[in-house]
């Protein structure tokens, strides 16, 4: 099992097939497990890299570490360890966080940015409001039904499950208390922490932004307002699908991102 030190701490990531160099970094409900579904098709033409991000399935961190520059350290670390001087970044939701911090502060490691279902971190009134509302109403609700559109929770309900179970292998799940963790994430969206819009103009990676239409927490529209001010980004629509994409409709995914990276990415 890889472990790479950074700042004081264990990370632990995995490293398969090669290539051009991809990074899969998972959201706020997830560890490294979730992406059983790219893992073998990613894999078959490049070095694909997971990663449990700090606070996250193996990577055991204090809460008070959780943040985005740790974890954009941490990526850093794996990175240079594993002497990947260039990497296509594919983060959902927190995951989007991350890369799009990479993208800004050290875009001669980004050969392109897939933003999957992700808010980015953006100071945008649409999802500021969406997530205050969404961390009132859905204290009580399950993993699956707040992040899982309707016609996979109807018509997949095994890996719906499935999805659920690798969520509670993170310390998120039994070992944080819910106050507590909910501080975390919610300090990744202070005012502080916020990425102004402007500053999107200063992306100069290829960029793909891949979003589900049933998301209820990144609204198609606000996507769209984000393609206008990356220069040269795309926006692609996941039909039936909510805020885990990748997870609900893999197939479309994987050709989807996997078409951009041959397209667009600059290693």
């Amino acid at each position: 099992m890889p472990f790479v030190d950074s700042h004081h701490r264990r990370i632990y990531y995995e490293r398969h097939g090669q290539g051009p160099a991809v990074l899969l970094c998972h959201g706020a409900g997830s560890n490294a497990a979730t992406w059983w579904q790219q893992l073998p098709t990613f894999a078959a033409q490049h070095t694909c890299i997971t990663m449990d991000i700090r606070c996250f399935g193996r990577s055991a961190a204090p809460l008070k570490e959780f943040s985005l520059d740790n974890f954009v350290a941490d990526v850093l670390a794996i990175l240079d360890r594993e002497e990947v001087q260039r990497v296509t970044h594919v983060g959902q939701s927190l995951g989007g966080f991350i890369g799009l911090q990479l993208a800004l502060r050290h875009p001669d490691r980004v050969a392109a940015f897939v933003a999957c279902d992700s808010s980015m971190a953006l100071d945008h009134p649409v999802l500021l409001d969406t997530l205050a509302k969404r961390q009132i109403s859905h204290q009580a609700v399950s993993i699956e039904q707040r992040s899982l559109g309707r016609w996979f929770l109807e018509n997949r309900p095994e890996q719906a499950a499935l999805y659920a179970q690798i969520n509670h292998f993170n310390p998120s799940a039994h070992a944080f208390a819910a106050k507590e963790w909910g501080s975390a994430l919610a300090g990744l969206m202070a005012p502080s922490s916020l990425i102004p819009m402007r500053s999107l103009r200063d992306v100069a990676c290829p960029t793909l932004l891949l979003v589900g239409n049933e998301d209820p927490i990144v609204p198609v529209s606000v996507m769209e307002e984000v393609q206008a001010l990356i220069h040269g980004s795309e926006v692609v629509v996941i039909q039936e699908a909510g805020h885990s994409a990748y997870f609900e409709k893999p197939h479309e995914f994987n050709s989807t991102v996997l078409d951009f990276i041959a397209r667009r990415a600059r290693y």
